[in-house]
């Protein structure tokens, strides 16, 4: 077993932790967040279990970090107590979201008719669409500033800086992902899940 699926493991078993940790303290809307970030990072076993469909193990890594990240920082307060903290939940999560953009696009490149596009194309696309998953992140921390009288959102700086880390970690990973075509790394990694894409496009033209 891969390293990184045990730190997985060891992550979600850490978040059923939290989710109790956030009951503790009676802060239910951590504890909401917390369950729903357990079940997201369910979704890969989910798919290898009713679907047979086997995500590659760094998926589940990512997003089950991402997540943890996100969780850890707001039941333990370490987004308010750990100098730079948010900006490193930040670049994770851009990362994330560039990764998946660049799985999604590059299958439905491959196994749909209705795409075609050029690898420097797709990098173009992975970094506009996590600086726009950037943007609808802040928004979501003004509303629930708003609605709630939280402080997620610190200032015109805070705000204009997560969007600058959003946008450095999607360009990077806009960069390995370009490589990761060229080296054909990223069809490998994809292969079971594109197979099952194929199958739904070719399920749906079927009259």
């Amino acid at each position: 077993m891969k390293k990184g699926v045990v730190a997985s493991y060891i992550l979600k078993i850490v978040m059923v932790i939290l989710f109790f940790i956030a009951i503790w303290k009676d802060n239910w809307i951590w504890v909401w967040g917390c369950l729903l970030a357990i079940l997201i990072t369910l979704v890969p076993s989910l798919l290898k279990r009713n679907f047979h469909v086997t995500l590659p193990w760094i998926f589940d890594f990512m997003i089950t970090i991402t997540l943890f990240v996100h969780i850890a920082g707001g039941i333990l307060s370490f987004y308010s107590t750990l100098p730079l903290y948010d900006k490193i939940a930040h670049f994770i999560s851009a990362v994330f979201v560039s990764f998946l953009a660049f799985i999604i696009i590059y299958i439905l490149d491959e196994y749909w008719e209705g795409l075609h596009m050029d690898k420097y194309a797709m990098a173009f696309f992975v970094i506009v669409a996590t600086m726009a998953m950037g943007v609808a992140w802040e928004f979501n921390e003004w509303i629930t500033d708003l609605v709630f009288g939280t402080n997620a959102q610190w200032g015109l700086q805070d705000t204009m800086t997560d969007l600058l880390v959003d946008t450095i970690g999607g360009t990077i990973m806009a960069v390995v992902g370009v490589n990761m075509i060229k080296s054909g790394k990223l069809q490998r990694m994809t292969k079971d899940l594109g197979r099952w894409i194929n199958s739904l496009i070719n399920t749906t033209k079927k009259p």
